[in-house]
């Protein structure tokens, strides 16, 4: 028997009991914010046949859905849904300069289920999304493989610029140049913190850097394939 779900946001707790729906967003059940780059709907929890779910029903905001007690953690893709099978669990998500992260926790630990996904979708504005050409993609998939690795580890140390580059194969003045024309393109989308910046926001702007690209998406886990592939392969 499906026990409840807890799901609270900066002190506002939601209790859900087997069968209800809770959908997240700036125009839902539980209100995150009014920030026109979140979504109306950005998430649903909810529960079927035994097991609770959340649902993404967004068009551009991935969801981050990591365990309080262990390393294990998800991407949920817009339209994607993910089980619920963890004690406690936090979902992270970003809506234009802002991140938001929800703490969840399930009165009784289920058996992973098989599968299910609601329907559901709503538009939003994009923010922060940029194409990336391969060289870039690979410089940020270089710089944030450990976190790649290791999703729920926001404290994972960043490798050294002069390491990367000679991992790349470049010197650390071309290395330097790509990563400064890509922190301005994303300057440009409206990222803060990578551009401008002086003190310690300039000395940080590449965690800065690999945080929103981890959370937006920009790269993935399936990206860190990249780095095993030869120069004529990439």
């Amino acid at each position: 028997m499906t026990g409840r779900l807890y799901v609270d946001f900066c002190g506002e707790e939601r209790v859900l009991e087997p069968g209800e729906q809770l959908s997240v967003g700036r125009a839902a059940d539980l209100h995150i914010d009014d920030n026109p780059y979140l979504h109306r709907v950005l998430a649903r929890f909810g529960s079927t046949d035994g097991h609770w779910w959340v649902h993404n029903c967004g068009a551009a905001i991935p969801l981050n859905l990591f365990d309080r007690g262990s390393p294990s953690s998800a991407v949920v893709a817009p339209g994607a849904t993910a089980a619920l099978t963890m004690a406690e669990f936090g979902l992270a998500f970003v809506a234009g300069r802002t991140r938001y992260e929800l703490d969840g926790a399930l009165e009784q630990v289920p058996d992973p289920p098989e599968a299910g996904a609601p329907d559901g979708a709503e538009r939003t504005l994009d923010w922060g999304v940029v194409e990336l050409n391969a060289d870039q993609r690979l410089l940020l998939v270089d710089l944030a493989s450990e976190r790649l690795r290791r999703p729920s580890q926001r404290d994972t140390d960043l490798p050294a610029k002069a390491a990367c580059a000679r991992r790349l194969g470049w010197s650390l003045s071309k290395y330097n140049r790509k990563l400064d024309h890509l922190c301005a393109k994303l300057d440009r989308a409206g990222v803060t913190g990578l551009c401008g910046e002086a003190g310690s926001q300039a000395a940080d702007r590449r965690r800065r850097l690999v945080d929103h690209a981890v959370e937006v998406g920009l790269v993935t886990a399936d990206d860190l394939a990249l780095l095993h592939l030869g120069p004529a392969q990439r």
